[in-house]
């Protein structure tokens, strides 16, 4: 791919891209979309998410017991299902039991001679036989997997569609209807989840398509690439919204949305890969990803996370075969990009040397990473260039703007935080930064006609104590890069770019969009249908005015950044009121420090309180979950020695197991609770005490044993009976009324 590489040796961190396997379309083994003698629920959009359903380290013990799963345990179902099912109660545990299983076998590298010569509908009945057919292309993991979750009583569905795999042209239907793949839908937590068992369980790492693209920085490598085994969780109960980023479905209800996508919007949408969901990204411009120049220039750019810097890379191709002008291959096609870091965001701001079709790659990682993943494509169409357009004078791989290197190496306070600057010819610049720490600093300045020397006439550098200075006169039209170089005085080794600033006499950056200067009937529509959705509270209406303003390419006057605003609010607010009505502490830590973080933590500081009240109520039972210290043979003896006890005690202990899952009937009589006192083990009083989660329990049990409870003090039945008073207070600290949600506010600004 083109370099990137700074002129003072900094390597440009790498980005692999990786290009999924596909599935055979038609198998030798016959193994149907859905049973023919069972009824599966229709597939419908569900408003919980993965997070909301699962959480991966409440799993660790069933990891551990497919970790040890003995070896040829796999020439039987039977067997196989018997061993991976022996500690899963739940169905969620079973299909992560049998999910794991898959994406650990070597079902491509395995040898499997002692099944030479057995037809396929014999190899099909086991699961090492299975595995040799998904090795010979005969099976998919698909087919296998439905197979085991069938045979372990969850429903399981092989949808089948086109994908983006390896060798998918972004932005084009061309060669889709060859890029065929399968995957499940599963029917868990009484929703369809989908998974992707082929691409959780393996990839390709390597190149593709490349030769049909041109990257002039450096040779290009033609490589197949390879593919390796490794556990991808993001293709595990992906959420649909995400997973129609990847995968269309032949039939639309599987895409599980209220609203599906057609062919055209699955092609359109941003060619975005597992690593923007990972990381945290948004794309904050056009949601598409097909680009048209604006005035011969293109911007795209991303949020980042505001605790957790990551650096942004990028490669610019040409793609000849679509073009009609051809490219001189001298050209640096990576310097007609600039890479500018402001406010949490990277953009990506491309000019053209000659018009015709090119494609972006984005990468992106944690600053401290060598490699970075690869993030997104672009297909950018370019029908007229810049007059004159000329590279920029360099393309550092950090980028310009006040950078993370720049914080770290304790250069901090700049005067410009923006890595784009635009003045007037013969106008003068005076830029600062303050000094943490002692520092060896040199200041390099780039010009894509004029000399350093000639430039070092008209700019200069200067420190003083704690403080530097870099002071210069634009001496004529252009682009101007300045490059800041540093390291801790008394370290060994070069110094490192550390900061860079362009500074420029016309904004490199698109002007806008040129429309006529009037709108037709449905445009005004459009644009009152966004201005009528804006102040409700229904997000999946506001989301859809927004999608049809944008798709109309109507100008934004306002209307639409004040949709975004709301809708940012809407979806910050809904996810406090998600996590309190919960109750699940990390979500509820996640919230409110997203909350906080935000914009909207004045508007939101009644919401986020009450949050912090239940993450408080939470932590203050974690002390509850086995919350009675005393609980020993004396108290229980003390409470099984009565034969027919006080109503008192058979009340709280009634109130007690309610609450642990008893029926109220059962509990009538003290004969059953004694009974349910004396078990040991699992089903032990402790056992149940430690497994206890109030979330759990059924608001209609919850509302009987509150009533039961509320008859008497503590005193009162301690009075009667010390063992009883310790229930009582494990009663009295786990039973707590959330205080009502306040609904969202908008805060209305002064009339003029």
């Amino acid at each position: 791919m083109g370099s990137n590489a700074s002129v003072q040796g900094s390597p440009r961190p790498s980005g692999k891209k990786p290009g999924e396997p596909r599935e055979p379309d038609e198998e030798e083994v016959e193994v149907p979309e859905f049973p023919a003698d069972e009824v599966y629920p229709p597939p419908k959009q569900n408003s919980l998410k993965k997070n909301d359903i699962y959480e991966h380290s409440k799993f660790k013990d069933v990891h551990k017991h497919v970790k040890k799963t003995p070896a040829k345990i796999d020439l039987s179902f039977n067997k196989l299902l018997n061993y991976l099912m022996q500690p899963c109660r739940t169905d969620m545990q079973k299909l992560r039991a049998l999910f794991m299983w898959l994406c650990v076998q070597p079902i491509t590298t395995a040898k499997y001679k002692s099944l030479e010569g057995y037809f396929p509908e014999d190899l099909a009945k086991t699961p090492r036989g299975f595995m040799k057919l998904i090795k010979e292309g005969k099976a998919s993991y698909a087919s296998l997997f439905a197979v085991l979750c069938r045979k372990a009583g969850i429903k399981c569905a092989i949808i089948k569609g086109v994908c983006k795999s390896a060798g998918y042209e972004v932005g084009t239907t061309e060669g889709l209807k060859n890029l065929r793949t399968k995957w499940n839908a599963v029917w868990v937590k009484d929703s369809w989840r989908l998974i992707h068992p082929l691409w959780a369980c393996q990839t390709v790492v390597g190149r593709s398509e490349l030769d049909q693209w041109t990257g002039y920085d450096e040779e290009e490598e033609t490589t197949q690439g390879w593919t390796v085994q490794k556990i991808n969780e993001f293709f595990f109960l992906t959420d649909p919204h995400d997973f129609l980023y990847y995968c269309f479905p032949d039939d639309p209800k599987w895409q599980l949305l209220t609203l599906p996508y057609d062919l055209k919007k699955f092609v359109g949408v941003p060619f975005l890969q597992e690593a923007y969901f990972k990381l945290g990204l948004r794309l904050v411009t056009e949601q598409s990803c097909i680009l048209n120049d604006i005035d011969g220039a293109i911007e795209t750019g991303f949020r980042i996370p505001e605790d957790y810097p990551i650096q942004m890379n990028y490669d610019l191709f040409y793609k000849r075969e679509e073009s009609e002008v051809d490219l001189d291959s001298r050209t640096s096609l990576n310097k007609y990009v600039i890479m500018n870091f402001e406010d949490n965001i990277w953009s990506f701001i491309v000019r053209f040397p000659v018009p015709g079709v090119y494609k972006l790659s984005i990468f992106g990682g944690h600053v401290d990473r060598d490699h970075v993943p690869w993030i997104a494509d672009f297909r950018l169409i370019c029908k007229k260039t810049r007059e004159h357009c000329v590279p920029f004078p360099d393309a550092p791989w950090i980028g310009v703007g006040y950078s993370h290197e720049a914080q770290k190496a304790g250069l901090v306070d700049p005067s410009h935080k923006s890595g784009i600057i635009v003045m007037k010819p013969y106008q003068e610049i005076h830029m600062t930064f303050m000094m943490e720490t002692i520092l060896r600093l040199k200041v390099q300045f780039l010009h894509v006609i004029l000399s350093e020397e000639e430039l070092a006439e008209k700019f200069y550098s200067k420190k003083i104590v704690g403080r530097m200075d870099i002071i210069g006169k634009i001496p004529q039209h252009g682009d101007y890069l300045i490059k800041i170089f540093g390291k801790p005085k008394g370290t060994k080794g070069e110094l490192k770019n550390i900061c860079n600033y362009l500074i420029c006499t016309e904004d490199p950056r698109p002007s806008g969009k040129r429309r006529k200067g009037w709108e037709n009937a449905r445009e005004k529509n459009l644009r009152k249908n966004l201005k009528d959705a804006t102040p409700v509270k229904d997000i999946e209406r506001l989301k859809l005015s927004m999608d049809k303003f944008v798709d109309a390419g109507l100008e934004d006057r306002g209307d639409y950044t004040k949709a975004t605003s709301r809708l940012e609010f809407l979806e910050v607010h809904q996810a406090l009121i998600d996590a309190i009505n919960r109750r699940n502490e990390p979500i509820l830590v996640q919230t409110i420090s997203m909350a906080n973080g935000s914009e909207y933590k004045k508007r939101l500081t009644s919401l986020i309180k009450k949050a912090e009240e239940v993450l408080e109520d939470l932590r203050r039972l974690e002390g509850f979950q086995h919350p009675i210290p005393d609980l020993n043979k004396p108290i229980i003896a003390e409470l099984m020695n009565y034969y027919s006890p006080p109503s008192i005690v058979h009340d709280v202990m009634m109130a007690t197991f309610l609450l642990l899952g008893e029926t109220e009937d059962d509990l009538k009589s003290w004969e059953y609770i004694s009974l349910e006192m004396r078990k040991t083990g699992r089903n032990s009083l402790l056992q149940r005490f430690q497994r206890f989660n109030l979330s759990e329990v059924p608001p209609k049990v919850r509302t009987k044993a509150e009533n039961i409870f509320r008859k008497f003090t503590e005193d009162e039945v301690r009075k009667t009976s010390a063992g009883a008073a310790s229930f009582f207070v494990w009663i009295q600290n786990v039973i707590k009324e959330p205080d009502p949600i306040p609904e969202p506010t908008t805060i209305q600004k002064p009339k003029k």
